[in-house]
C-alpha cells in the first residue's frame, strides 16, 4: 500500500505539472472548427483573378467616399510618395468585403535592405512593436472565454507567492496597489504603473496612479501581465500565442521573439535603426513583435471583420470601449478634464484603440521607431481592414498619406499616436 501511495503521489505531480499544457490543446482542439483565414494574396470568385496574371492591373475597389481605386494607378501613386518621401520600402495588405466574399490585394514595394537592394517580399517582417498588443489581448481573451483564465480576477490571485517576492517587482514592496491589477485593466492601459521603470531616476517600477482610474499607456502593465501568464501556464508568451494564435491563423512569419529564421527578411530603414543583431532574443511582449502585413491581415479579418473566430463574450470583452482617453498623445498623462486638443470619441478597448468616426468605429493600433512604420485598421460597418508597413529615413509620417490613397479621406487618430 506505501508503494501504491507513492505512485498515485507521484501521478498526480506529473498530472498537476502539466495540466496547464493539456488546457491548452483542449482549447485549440474545441475551437478549431470556427478558424477563418483570408488569402493573402487577391483572390476574387467572380473574376478568379490572381496576383501573377495578367489582370492584376484591372482589379480594383473603392474607397470611403464610392470613389474606384485601380491597382495598377495606385501601385504607381505609391511608388510617387515613396520617391517624394525618401521611403526604402512598403508592405501593404488592404482587406474589404466584396458581396459575399472578400480580397485581399497586397502592395510589396521597394527594397527590405538598402545595403544589399534585396527586395521586398510576401516574406519580409517588420519591427512591429506596439502591433503585438491586440494579438497578445486575443489570446488572453481566448483563454478567457475557455474557462482557463477570469481577465476580471486579481492577478495576485494566480501567483503562488506575493508579487513583490519576484525580484522584477520587489520595487512594489509597500504598495498594495498591486492587488487591484486585473487583466482587464492591464489590457485597456488602465493599470496605473508608470510606461517604463527606465524613466525613473533609479529605473524602479512605481505606479503613477491607482489601477483602474483612467487610461494611461504602460507597457509595463503588459510586462507584468505576461509574467502572471506564463507562471499560470508554465510556458512562454511566444509558445502560447504559436499555438492559440499564430498557428490557428495561418501567420507563419509571426514571434514576439526574434529567431534565426527571420534573418536576411527582417526590413531595416534607409536611414539606419535596428538591424537582427540587435533585436531582443527574450520574450517581450512591449518590445518585441516581429510581423509581416500579410500575417497581420491573415489576424485582423477573421478576428476583426468575420467575427466566426469569436463568441459573444469574448466580441463583448474585445471590442468594447472600457476608458475614455484623456492623454493629448499616447505617451503623456491624461488631463484633468476635457481639453481642445483630445478628440472626444477617442477610447480604449483590450489591445485596440477606438475611434468614432461618422457611420462607423475604426480600431487601430500603430507603432513608429527608428524609421519603420507600423499601422492597422479596422472599419467595422465599412468592412475594411488596412495593414500598413513603412521603412525609410524620413521626417514625418507619410502613413497617413498611404492611407489616404488607399481608403479615401478618412479621420485618423495618426496624429495622437504620434505619426507626424
Amino acid at each position: 500500500m506505501i508503494v501504491q501511495r507513492r505512485d498515485m503521489n507521484r501521478f498526480a505531480k506529473i498530472f498537476f505539472t502539466c495540466l496547464p499544457v493539456l488546457m491548452i490543446i483542449l482549447l485549440i482542439s474545441c475551437s478549431s472548427h470556427d478558424r477563418t483565414v483570408s488569402p493573402l494574396m487577391p483572390q476574387d470568385p467572380e473574376t478568379n483573378l490572381n496576383p501573377h496574371s495578367a489582370l492584376l492591373s484591372e482589379m480594383t475597389w473603392k474607397t470611403f467616399q464610392g470613389e474606384v481605386r485601380n491597382y495598377k494607378k495606385t501601385r504607381d501613386i505609391l511608388k510617387g510618395i515613396m520617391e517624394e518621401y525618401n521611403v526604402s520600402g512598403i508592405s501593404i495588405a488592404l482587406t474589404q468585403q466584396k458581396r459575399e466574399s472578400f480580397t485581399t490585394y497586397s502592395f510589396d514595394m521597394g527594397v527590405e535592405n538598402p545595403h544589399t537592394g534585396k527586395p521586398i517580399d510576401g516574406k519580409t517582417v517588420f519591427r512591429a512593436g506596439r502591433l503585438g498588443q491586440p494579438v497578445f489581448a486575443y489570446l488572453v481573451m481566448k483563454l478567457y472565454t475557455g474557462g482557463w483564465f477570469n481577465i476580471d480576477r486579481r492577478l495576485y490571485k494566480y501567483l503562488p507567492k506575493p508579487l513583490p517576492d519576484y525580484p522584477a517587482y520587489k520595487d512594489l514592496k509597500g504598495d498594495s496597489r498591486y492587488k487591484r491589477l486585473t487583466a482587464r485593466r492591464i489590457l485597456s492601459h488602465q493599470s496605473g504603473l508608470a510606461n517604463s521603470r527606465l524613466t525613473h531616476p533609479e529605473h524602479r517600477l512605481t505606479f503613477e496612479t491607482s489601477p483602474g482610474k483612467g487610461f494611461r499607456y504602460s507597457e509595463e502593465g503588459y510586462r507584468l501581465l505576461q509574467f502572471v501568464l506564463e507562471l499560470r501556464f508554465k510556458g512562454s508568451l511566444n509558445d502560447l500565442a504559436k499555438s492559440v494564435v499564430f498557428d490557428r491563423f495561418g501567420m507563419k512569419d509571426t514571434s514576439f521573439v526574434y529567431e534565426p529564421r527571420f534573418e536576411g527578411h527582417i526590413a531595416i530603414a534607409n536611414g539606419g535603426g535596428e538591424d537582427s543583431k540587435s533585436l531582443a532574443t527574450d520574450v517581450d511582449v512591449s518590445k518585441t513583435f516581429i510581423t509581416s502585413a500579410g500575417d497581420y491581415a491573415e489576424f485582423m479579418w477573421p478576428v476583426l471583420i468575420e467575427g466566426r473566430a469569436l463568441n459573444h463574450l469574448l466580441c463583448h470583452s474585445y471590442f468594447t470601449p472600457n476608458v475614455r482617453v484623456h492623454s493629448p498623445i499616447i505617451l503623456e498623462p491624461p488631463y484633468p478634464g476635457d481639453h481642445p486638443t483630445i478628440p472626444k470619441k477617442l477610447f480604449w478597448c483590450a489591445g485596440w484603440g477606438a475611434y468614432r468616426i461618422p457611420g462607423s468605429r475604426s480600431y487601430f493600433i500603430g507603432h513608429r521607431d527608428q524609421g519603420i512604420e507600423c499601422y492597422a485598421t479596422l472599419f467595422n460597418s465599412r468592412w475594411t481592414a488596412v495593414s500598413i508597413f513603412v521603412a525609410g529615413d524620413v521626417q514625418h509620417s507619410v502613413t497617413a498619406r498611404i492611407l489616404r490613397e488607399i481608403v479615401g479621406e478618412i479621420e485618423t487618430p495618426l496624429k495622437w499616436l504620434g505619426f507626424e
